[in-house]
């Protein structure tokens, strides 16, 4: 069957190792893409306040799935189409016992970063660029006490960035004992969403609004918040500086971010 929708990742996928640039060469697969009539999907862990530079380089994107799948935006129709959040009581409990804590962490509602800001300075930018940090904060908003700031309100994502793996380990199993789904995205982070919240999930979503089979669709990833969306695609690609763990569930395994090889698996394979 013909590809019909692309869905990839943006960091280590789409994005050069900078992860702030799309490459022209990526760029101009999937523009020819899109111009053949199949759909361009985002598949983020940020949120959709945070994707606009990259939204600026590739115009033509038709949905974003944010939030590690909490939320699917259609940028033709301007509306979220899908939603699977943190309920607003377990967000809260959440929140409390993070402020409690010597960790930096964020949280996504509504499209939105918000992060409390005596907590920044556990922040120790181990892997991001400074270039990358900048605009995330110019996307984000500061709270000085972020637990009344989100009072009612439900999260996408909860994020907890710079702990060491004993932190990272004790706040994991917290977080799997309310039932959450714990992933991540960078080494010296984990992230939290409802259990059923994640790309695979809010990708069959969108194809099953959009009347697209699984066969029909091709996905992209590097990390392990990226293993539903390469599970449910019959084309998935994991790049070549992806963790092993995906390249063992990819049907295939291109070259990677730094090497276009995202732009050369649609070249080859749904162009």
């Amino acid at each position: 069957m013909a590809v019909k929708i692309i869905a990839t990742d943006l960091d280590g996928t789409l994005m050069a190792p900078d992860h702030t640039t799309v490459t022209e060469r990526t760029k101009t697969a999937l523009l020819n893409a899109h111009e053949k009539g199949i759909k361009i999907a985002i598949a983020t862990g940020r949120t959709l306040g945070f994707i606009t530079p990259v939204i600026n380089q590739i115009p033509f994107t038709d949905y974003v799935i944010f939030s590690n799948g909490a939320s699917v935006y259609d940028l033709n129709e301007k509306k979220i189409i899908y939603k699977n959040h943190i309920p607003p009581k377990l967000t809260a409990e959440i929140l409390a016992k993070l402020n409690d804590s010597q960790v930096y962490y964020n949280t996504y509602v509504d499209g939105t970063a918000y992060i409390q800001e005596n907590k920044q300075q556990f922040y120790k930018g181990r892997e991001l660029p400074a270039d990358f940090l900048k605009i995330f904060m110019a996307s984000s908003v500061l709270c000085e006490n972020l637990c009344e700031a989100l009072k009612g309100r439900s999260a996408e994502i909860i994020a907890v960035y710079s702990a060491d793996e004993s932190i990272r380990q004790s706040l994991a199993e917290y977080f799997k004992s309310l039932g959450l789904l714990v992933t991540a995205s960078l080494k010296d982070e984990i992230e939290a969403t409802v259990p059923s919240a994640n790309k695979g999930d809010a990708l069959a979503h969108l194809c099953g609004l959009l009347n697209i089979k699984k066969e029909e669709a091709m996905s992209f990833g590097d990390a392990m918040n990226d293993l539903q969306m390469i599970e449910f695609a019959k084309y998935s690609f994991a790049m070549g500086n992806a963790c092993e763990e995906l390249k063992k569930k990819a049907r295939y395994i291109t070259l990677s971010n730094a090497e276009d090889g995202l732009a050369r698996a649609v070249e080859e394979y749904a162009l």
